[in-house]
């Protein structure tokens, strides 16, 4: 996944400045066997999802999953000016 952008807490703040964070909410959980497990987080904002990612590390699907949330919230916002 690469360098961290901090991209939970680039969330968190959006939307603390753009209607509260309480609008989101995770799914994480893990699969496979315990010497290798799979996680996957899924960001929902207001019970709609916006990202999903799946990785051997729970804070990197997270991390990644607030990213395509915080790509999609800023398309959203675009797409109404």
């Amino acid at each position: 996944m690469g360098e961290s952008y901090h991209w939970r807490m680039q969330l968190n703040n959006y939307l603390q400045s753009n209607g509260g964070s309480k609008i989101l909410t995770w799914d994480v959980y893990q699969s496979g066997p315990q010497h290798q497990p799979v996680w996957t987080a899924i960001a929902y904002i207001r019970g709609v999802e916006y990202g999903r990612s799946m990785g051997s590390s729970q804070g990197g699907v997270k991390e990644e999953a607030a990213r395509q949330t915080l790509a999609a919230l800023y398309q959203d916002r675009g797409a109404r000016r």
